[in-house]
């Protein structure tokens, strides 16, 4: 369901199956009916009078849209704001008109503006940009100018309610050049901790999608006893490093934020052997309960501010940067639910989960971590060597990791 809190350009109501007119609040009556008859609906105003624009909806009847779709499968889409057709648009002084109770915001930047100078030709508001990016008018535009615009609270995150989430969209990715720059920008607002992702997208296409980024955690399990080495595999020495020093360096190299360290069995030696390294720690005093503990402990760390985590173990040293950046690029690329490394034909670690799978990874149980998750969602995979399936788990595999 789509409506406007401004007004919606005469042309767009065609972006549904169904336009429908409130001209006043009891219209709304209509709305099972309306859903019945088309799969997505424009609401709207009146035409207005002065200018080729649908007029907006007052706040109650966007709260009775609001309470409509909550009560029923149904997305609530807000258009808050127009640019006027540019690439780039800076909010006035009572811009955005965002309800405060949306639980989502999704800022819209076109990357066509990259490149070009800042005037009304490309940039709607250019005294407000300017204002906001600290350049003079007509200055060329680069992918770090959006970059502070869409960190600015004058910008981009003008009118965002406390607690709502905040995904930015950049759009017209069609060339090589636009894909690049959308790239350097996204990765740049990973570190933005107010924002939740960015979409790199071409709404034109019929998979509008490109890459999606944001924050994918790392979460390593570093808690067990390995009672069958009688020493903690976690802390085994490998070529003058702990085996779980290994498991964060791949996840160092990879880029994954935050990274978090369940400890357990000896936490204090596994924190010396982890000096130096910018990582967050999480006791499991649950340990001896099996596997499915330091999950649930992991993830309650990280489940607020990462969109997915991925699951590293503290004894398979052959697991590096390269290949855990390739399960998350794949993500990226994919969105999956679940997303792994494929080894000899075989299912192989690390894996990766997507925030959808939360729920169900927090009711685990036992001696287990996410296997589970297989057979209730569709994975996606990357082909890899079949050296990453190693892991240290008998006095042999460890006699042999120290020959190599």
């Amino acid at each position: 369901m789509l409506t406007t809190s401004t007004k919606l350009l005469d042309t767009q109501h065609t972006l549904a199956e169904k336009h429908c007119i409130i001209r006043a609040r009891q219209d709304l009556q209509e709305l099972p009916r309306w859903l019945e008859e088309a799969e997505s609906v424009v609401i709207t105003g009146p035409h207005s009078q002065e200018e080729p624009k649908w007029l907006g909806l007052d706040e109650g009847c966007l709260k009775d849209l609001r309470d409509f779709c909550r009560q029923r499968p149904a997305v609530l889409v807000i258009e808050a704001d127009g640019a006027r057709g540019r690439p780039l648009k800076a909010p006035a002084e009572h811009e955005p008109v965002v309800p405060d109770w949306v639980d989502l915001v999704v800022p819209l930047v076109g990357l066509d503006v990259i490149g070009k100078p800042l005037n009304e030709e490309y940039v709607h508001r250019v005294r407000q940009a300017a204002a906001v990016l600290g350049l003079p008018p007509e200055m060329r535009i680069e992918p770090r100018h959006i970059v502070a615009f869409l960190r600015h609270p004058e910008g981009a995150k003008r009118g965002v309610p406390p607690g709502a989430a905040v995904r930015v969209l950049l759009n017209k990715s069609e060339t090589p050049g636009r894909l690049a720059s959308g790239r350097v920008i996204a990765k740049a607002m990973m570190t933005d901790p107010e924002v939740n992702s960015t979409l790199i997208c071409s709404l034109h296409q019929r998979d509008p999608v490109i890459e999606a980024y944001s924050r994918v955690a790392g979460m390593i399990l570093a808690a067990g006893g390995s009672s069958r080495l009688e020493q903690p595999k976690q802390l085994i020495t490998w070529r003058g490093r702990s085996l779980v020093w290994y498991a964060v360096n791949a996840a160092v190299q990879a880029g994954l934020l935050p990274i978090v360290v369940v400890t357990g069995c000896e936490a204090e030696r596994v924190r010396s052997a982890l000096a130096g390294l910018s990582v967050g720690y999480v006791n499991n005093p649950h340990w001896q309960e099996g596997q499915s503990t330091s999950f649930k402990a992991g993830l309650e760390a990280v489940k607020h501010t990462a969109e997915a985590v991925i699951a590293l173990l503290s004894d398979m040293p052959f697991v590096d940067g390269e290949v855990v950046e390739a399960v998350v690029k794949r993500y990226r690329q994919t969105l999956a639910p679940l997303v792994a490394p494929q080894a000899g034909g075989k299912r192989a670690n690390p894996v990766l989960f997507d925030r959808a799978t939360y729920g169900d990874l927090a009711k685990i149980e036992g001696d287990q971590g996410g296997r589970p998750l297989f057979d209730s969602y569709d994975p996606v995979y990357v082909n890899w060597d079949e050296r990453i399936r190693f892991d240290v788990d008998t006095a042999e595999d460890l006699e042999w990791l120290r020959k190599q």
